[in-house]
């Protein structure tokens, strides 16, 4: 799983900051929560992943999440997201900064 979360967030990180650009804070969480599961079902069909809950830290972070199982495995993993934010408002433009994604490896159970 931790091979799985390197190669995710660089994939991730890759298309975010090609294709969104510059998008309005507000909606970043649920951009971001597109990618990620988007990628995980294309990358295996085997995993089945869901969303539990979003954090909003510090202004311009993000922290998800989400629960996941393959065929005899069950883990969470996190995914921490650091935007700057060019401006005070929840609409202001924002950039990705940094991306993680990281399995909790207490919560992995086969």
């Amino acid at each position: 799983m931790n091979s799985l979360s390197r190669e995710g967030r660089k994939a991730v990180t890759l298309t975010f900051e090609k294709k969104y650009k510059g998008l309005n804070f507000d909606q970043v969480e649920p951009t971001l929560r597109m990618e990620i599961e988007q990628w995980f079902i294309e990358r295996d069909q085997n995993l089945r992943i869901h969303h539990e809950k979003t954090t909003l830290g510090r202004p311009g972070e993000i922290l998800m999440t989400y629960a996941g199982s393959n065929k005899d495995a069950h883990f969470k993993f996190s995914v921490h997201g650091v935007f700057t934010v060019a401006g005070s408002s929840l609409n202001s433009p924002s950039y990705l900064k940094s991306m993680n994604i990281n399995v909790d490896k207490r919560d992995f159970t086969k």
